[in-house]
C-alpha cells in the first residue's frame, strides 16, 4: 500500500523547527539560569525544549478523550454530545473527525527528532555535560508520544531522524509501518541506557510558574523508569514483567508522595455513618480536587508526575477543552458523563470500617450508606448540576476538571462551570503502585513466580509495609525412595524407608518496603483500594479465599456441591482474580484521566498471553456494559450489555482508531 500525502504533509506541517515563543504558557526568569557557555547557552535550551514541552498541549485532550469515550466509564448524552464525540464514543469514525488528526502527534515527534539531532552533549563545565539532561528529558516526550500513538492507532509510521524536506518525508512514509510491539521494542532500546535517574536526571530549572505556581520542571517530562515499565507491560514477554517491576519499585522508593489524599483516614462517626471528612474536618473531595486536578498536582507539593500546562484565558495562552465535553457553561448541556457502569461499580465496592485503637473490635462493612455508597473516591470525580429555571437536577457530571470544592448539592459536589483546567496530569505517583501490582501479576502468570500475586493483592489490600522476598526459576524439593534390585524400599538402621531428598532451589527477588513506613508513607502501608473503600486490609471480602474467588467468577458455593467447586480453584484463578480486581482499582482510582482503554487492551492481551479463550471479554464486555447499572461483575450471569457494540468489539481490529486513508 502507497501511503497518500496526508502523511507527507503531516510531517512537513509539523514545524521541524521549535516554537518561536513560550512566554504565552510559562514565565521564565532568565536572571536566575544557572549557566551560560559560548554559542548555545541553557537559556536556548530551555526555550527549544519549553517549545516542544508546549507542542503537547496540542494532544493533552486526546489523550483523555481517546482514553476515555471508547471506554466503560463515560457514555454520551444523547443529543447534546457532537458528531465527533458521539463519534468515537460508538466506535464510528468519520475521516473528517478533526480528533483524529495525527499531524499534531508527528509535531512533538519531528521536534523531538530536531532536538536530539542538533543538540551537542559533549560540552561540559566542572566536568558536567550541560545539554545532557535536556536530551534525556526529549527522549522521554518522543517516546511517550510515540507510546500514544502506538496504543490508539495500533500500526504507524515511525521515524528517529528530522525530516525537513519533501523528499525525506516521501522516503519515510514508503517505509512499512510498525505494529504497536515493534513500536514499544524500539523505544526500550532507545530509553534503556537512560534509565538510572541519578546519572541522567531531567532538568532543573529555575523560575518557572504557571498561574502564579511555581512549576516543578521534573512534571514536564515522563520519568524514565516509570516509562520504561510502561513499555516492558505493553510488550509483556517473559521477563519484562520482572524487569518492570523491579524499575517501578526502585521509582515508589526514589519517589516520595508528600501530600497525597487517602480516604483511609477516619471518615466516619461512631454510628458507622459515613462522613466526608477527615480528622481535621477537611473535606476529603476537596482534596482530591485541589491535589490532583489544579495546578498544584504539578508542583513540588503534588503527586502529579507528568503533564502539561494550559493557561487560562485564550487571550494568554492555549486552553485545554476538556470542560467544554464535560462540564460546559451551559448547566446541563454536557456532552458525555459517567456511565452507569461506572457508577454501578463503585456502588458495589464494600466500605470498610476498623479502629486499629481497637483491634479486638471486628470490622464493619457498610454495603449501602445513603447518600454515600460503595468506593468513595467517587463523590470527587463527579458533580451535580442544577437549573434552577426548570427546577432539574444534571447528575454524574464528570467534575475532575471544573470542580467546586465547597458546596454540595443532591448529594454531590457542585460542578463549576466557570472554571476551566490549568493542566492535564497524565501520570501520577499513586500510578506506580498499580502499574507495580500488574507487574506483579505478569511476573505471576507469565513468568511463574510464586507469590508474585499474592504481592500484588497485598498492594491493593493491607499495603507495602515490609521485605517481601519471593521465588522464581522454583524448581520443587524432589524425594527419592533408595530401592533394592527388585523395586522395593531398602529399609535404613531404624526400620523406615531410607530416602534421598533433594532441596529445592530457586532464585529469589526481594522488594523491601520495611524502611518506608510511617505518617508521610501513606500508600505502603495502606492499599490502595483503601483510598477510596475504608480499612481494606480487614475486608474479608477482598481476600483472595478461594470462597471470595468462586464468587467472583459466578460459581455456586452453597449445597452439596461447595466443597467440589472450592477445591476446584487453581493458582490461575486466583491471578485472573487478582487481575480483575486491580482492573476495577484502575477505574475507581484513575477514571477519566485519559488510561482506561490503553488498560483494557492491556489487560485484554494480558489474558490472551495467558491462555484465556475468552480474552477479548476483558474489553469487549466492560465497553458494552457500561450503559447498565450491573449489580454484578462481568462474570455475572445476569451481566447486560449492549450485543451490537459487544460484538463489534470481540474484533480486536476495531478497537483502534484510522490512520488517514491510504490508496494504492
Amino acid at each position: 500500500m502507497k501511503k497518500n500525502i496526508f502523511y507527507t504533509l503531516c510531517i512537513l506541517l509539523s514545524g521541524a523547527l521549535f516554537l518561536n515563543s513560550c512566554e504565552d504558557m510559562l514565565e521564565i526568569d532568565t536572571t536566575r539560569v544557572d549557566h551560560e557557555f559560548n554559542d548555545l547557552t541553557l537559556n536556548d535550551s530551555v526555550y527549544s525544549v519549553l517549545g516542544i514541552v508546549k507542542s503537547v498541549q496540542n494532544v493533552a485532550d486526546r489523550h483523555v478523550l481517546f482514553g476515555e469515550l471508547r471506554g466503560d466509564l463515560v457514555v454520551p448524552n444523547e443529543g447534546k454530545a457532537v458528531l465527533d464525540i458521539q463519534g468515537i464514543c460508538n466506535f464510528d469514525f468519520d475521516p473528517e473527525n478533526p480528533y483524529l488528526a495525527v499531524k499534531d502527534y508527528y509535531a512533538i515527534i519531528n521536534n523531538c527528532n530536531v532536538f536530539l539531532a542538533r543538540v551537542d552533549t559533549t560540552i561540559e563545565r566542572s566536568n558536567q555535560k550541560l545539554m545532557l539532561r535536556e536530551f534525556v528529558a526529549v527522549k522521554s516526550i518522543r517516546a511517550w508520544t510515540y507510546l500514544q500513538l502506538a496504543i490508539n492507532y495500533g500500526s504507524i509510521p515511525y521515524f528517529t531522524e528530522p525530516i525537513l524536506t519533501h523528499n525525506a518525508a516521501t522516503e519515510v512514509m514508503a517505509q512499512p509501518m510498525k505494529t504497536r510491539d515493534e513500536v514499544v521494542s524500539a523505544l526500550i532500546e532507545d530509553l534503556t541506557p537512560y534509565e538510572n535517574p541519578r546519572v541522567y536526571p531531567m532538568p532543573v530549572w529555575k523560575g518557572i510558574k504557571v498561574g502564579g505556581v511555581n512549576m516543578s520542571t521534573n512534571s514536564l517530562f515522563m520519568p524514565i523508569r516509570a516509562l520504561l515499565a510502561e513499555l516492558h507491560l505493553w510488550r509483556g514477554n517473559p521477563g519484562d514483567y520482572k524487569i518492570a517491576a523491579n524499575y517501578l519499585y526502585n521509582s515508589i522508593m526514589n519517589t516520595p508522595i508528600i501530600s497525597s489524599p487517602s480516604t483511609n483516614r477516619k471518615i466516619y462517626d461512631n454510628s458507622t455513618k459515613v462522613e466526608l471528612t477527615d480528622d481535621t474536618g477537611t473535606d476529603i473531595r476537596e482534596l482530591y480536587s485541589q491535589n490532583l486536578f489544579k495546578a498544584t498536582a504539578l508542583t513540588d507539593n503534588g503527586t502529579g508526575l507528568f503533564g502539561v500546562p494550559f493557561e487560562s484565558s485564550t487571550s494568554i495562552g492555549v486552553m485545554s477543552a476538556l470542560n467544554e465535553v464535560f462540564a460546559p457553561e451551559v448547566i446541563g448541556a454536557a456532552q458525555v458523563s459517567a456511565a452507569p457502569g461506572y457508577v454501578a461499580l463503585s456502588n458495589r465496592q464494600v466500605y470498610t470500617i476498623y479502629d486499629e485503637s481497637t483491634p479486638n473490635e471486628p470490622a464493619k462493612y457498610v454495603f449501602s450508606a445513603e447518600p454515600y455508597q460503595g468506593d468513595l473516591r467517587r463523590y470527587a470525580v463527579t458533580g451535580s448540576q442544577y437549573n434552577k429555571d426548570v427546577d432539574e437536577y444534571y447528575n454524574n457530571i464528570i467534575a475532575k476538571y471544573n470542580y467546586e470544592g465547597n458546596g454540595k448539592m443532591n448529594g454531590l459536589p457542585t460542578v463549576k462551570t466557570t472554571e476551566y483546567t490549568t493542566h492535564v496530569t497524565f501520570y501520577r505517583a499513586e500510578m506506580l503502585y498499580a502499574r507495580f501490582a500488574e507487574a506483579l501479576l505478569g511476573m505471576a502468570a507469565i513468568e511463574g513466580v510464586e507469590g508474585a500475586d499474592l504481592l500484588a493483592m497485598a498492594t491493593l489490600g493491607q499495603g507495602l509495609n515490609e521485605n517481601y522476598v519471593i521465588k522464581y526459576n522454583h524448581v520443587p524439593a524432589d524425594t527419592t525412595y533408595v530401592v533394592d534390585e527388585e523395586g522395593n524400599p531398602v529399609l535404613n538402621a531404624e526400620g523406615s524407608d531410607s530416602i534421598v531428598v533433594t532441596p529445592a532451589t530457586f532464585d529469589q527477588v526481594a522488594f523491601d518496603f520495611s524502611d518506608i513506613v510511617g505518617e508521610s508513607a501513606t500508600l505502603p502501608n495502606k492499599g490502595l483500594h483503601s483510598r477510596g473503600s475504608g480499612f481494606t486490609a480487614k475486608n474479608i471480602y477482598y481476600a483472595p479465599t478461594a470462597e471470595n474467588i468462586a464468587a467472583y467468577f459466578g460459581k455456586f458455593t452453597e449445597g452439596a456441591d461447595s466443597a467440589a467447586v472450592l477445591g476446584s480453584i487453581e493458582r490461575v484463578d486466583t491471578i485472573k482474580y487478582a487481575s480483575g480486581l486491580l482492573l476495577d482499582e484502575l477505574a475507581l482510582e484513575f477514571c477519566f484521566e485519559g488510561n482506561r482503554f490503553g488498560d483494557l487492551i492491556r489487560f485484554a492481551k494480558f489474558a490472551q498471553k495467558c491462555g484465556a479463550p475468552d480474552w477479548q471479554d476483558i474489553l469487549a464486555k466492560r465497553v458494552a456494559g457500561r450503559a447498565f447499572n450491573n449489580a454484578g461483575n462481568l462474570h455475572s450471569a445476569d451481566f447486560e450489555v449492549d450485543n451490537s457494540l459487544y460484538n463489534m468489539l470481540k474484533n480486536e481490529e476495531n478497537w483502534y482508531l484510522p490512520l488517514p486513508e491510504s490508496q494504492e
